[in-house]
């Protein structure tokens, strides 16, 4: 079938929710006013790692570290909910560098990039962070003595290798097609809310879709708060009647574990039990406030998730006071280290109020983890890799501090108010090509 472009106009989209829309500011709509990328703007991704080139790195970085760090392959993606049918079914190869073990006498912090195959800084940032961990030095000695650290750069490599006209085209969604049959339910069963059934991406800037012919899921929206919660397992009339209605058929619900993606991760979540997880994201465009026009390169997250109730176990779930006093206190030291007077760095919000219990962090928060949300501005059709060395340092400073926080204690002296008081996300740019 012959792919199609289709010309429908749609708002800048968020990684965790629905875009908030405001006008477009103009003239200039932010300082530093971009760069942004124009309509059929070459965009440039050179920068990127493939997965081959992420495997090779990784592998690298594991034999020069002297065993700092291992490495492991966590597991693969496409794994429908019925398996493998053989082992060239496979897909590419979930990797976790592993910086420790899962010592409860020892802090432990999980993080995971691109869980959307659109948002490659955040892998770039981990392999910095990972190279940073497997070198020699003082302070890296001091953190690791005291702090376990699990880094998954790419949870999503199908939609990060996505190929759109024998062009690399990454893209936000897992490559996975929905087969109820398969998992004992009717063949007419709704697929979740969140799959993709045409395959389609948007395209750049706001121009439009793609669409490139490949179904697959949001990934993160496919957690659930139950971590042993298997679609396949449920009572097949109960799932089918849930998927079937639209009042429960939507994010207001964990969702469905049909990736492999969310199974591997949540594996090793339960594998290592950390203290504190970090997903890193990208985002639209905002200004700080309407009265200070600078670009906001980050939003920062303690909270996603409301009290829950499993809709087919009834068992109840919510944020333990103590567990989202040490998230705030991850978020505020980072916000904080990120305060260089009005530099670019500074200009950090807080991210939207949300209610998302099958978002990775949702679930994960409300079993027991502090979380820290980082969403970065831009997205590869929207900034490609421009920014990409100021971004990388939006992410890797404020992590090892909060290392250095865990290792030596001090992260307990942070005042939450600090998170309290950041700025709540504003001033979207829905378009930032519509300027003067």
């Amino acid at each position: 079938m012959k792919k199609k472009f289709l010309k429908v106009i749609l708002p800048t989209a968020l990684a965790l929710s629905a875009s908030v829309s405001t006008a477009a500011f103009a003239n200039p709509q932010s300082i530093p006013n971009g760069p942004y990328i124009e309509d059929n703007q070459n965009i440039s991704l050179s920068s990127f790692m493939s997965n081959k080139e992420l495997a090779e790195k990784l592998q690298n970085l594991e034999a020069s570290s002297k065993g700092k760090m291992k490495l492991e392959i966590a597991g693969y993606s496409n794994l429908s909910p019925d398996g493998y049918r053989t082992e060239a079914d496979k897909g590419e190869p979930i990797w976790v560098a592993k910086f420790g073990d899962n010592d409860p006498n020892k802090k432990r912090i999980l993080i995971t990039a691109q869980i959307h195959g659109n948002e490659q800084i955040g892998a770039q940032a981990a392999i910095d962070i990972i190279q940073k961990l497997s070198s020699n030095g003082k302070e890296v000695e001091e953190i690791l003595k005291n702090v376990s650290i699990w880094i998954m750069p790419r949870i999503n490599p199908e939609g990060a290798d996505n190929q759109y006209e024998d062009t690399w085209y990454p893209t936000r969604y897992t490559h996975q097609t929905w087969l109820p049959e398969n998992i004992g339910l009717p063949k007419d069963t709704k697929a979740p809310w969140y799959y993709n059934a045409d395959g389609s991406e948007r395209a750049q800037n706001n121009d439009g879709r793609v669409v490139y012919g490949i179904p697959g899921y949001d990934q993160n929206r496919d957690y659930n708060p139950n971590l042993d919660f298997r679609v396949e397992n449920q009572n097949h009339d109960e799932v089918a009647a849930f998927l079937n209605s639209k009042s429960t058929n939507n994010s207001r619900y964990g969702g469905f574990f049909v990736t492999a993606e969310a199974r591997t991760v949540t594996s090793v979540f339960q594998d290592f039990k950390p203290d504190v997880y970090v997903d890193l994201h990208h985002r639209g465009f905002n200004t700080v406030s309407d009265e200070d026009d600078r670009s906001v390169p980050v939003q920062f997250a303690a909270v996603v998730a409301d009290p829950y109730t499993d809709p087919f176990t009834g068992k109840q779930f919510e944020v333990d006071e103590d567990v989202l006093k040490l998230g705030k206190q991850v978020n505020a030291l980072s916000a904080l280290t990120l305060q260089k007077g009005e530099s670019h760095f500074g200009a950090v919000q807080k991210y939207p109020d949300v209610n998302l219990p099958g978002t990775a962090l949702g679930a994960f928060a409300l079993n027991d983890t502090a979380i820290m949300l980082i969403e970065l501005k831009g997205q590869s059709q929207t900034l490609g890799q421009k920014q990409a060395g100021m971004l990388k340092e939006t992410v890797t400073q404020p992590l090892f501090a909060v290392f250095k926080g865990l290792a030596d204690g001090s992260i307990n002296d942070v005042d939450t108010k600090v998170y309290d008081d950041i700025p709540e996300s504003s001033n979207s740019i829905s378009d930032p090509t519509t300027r003067d």
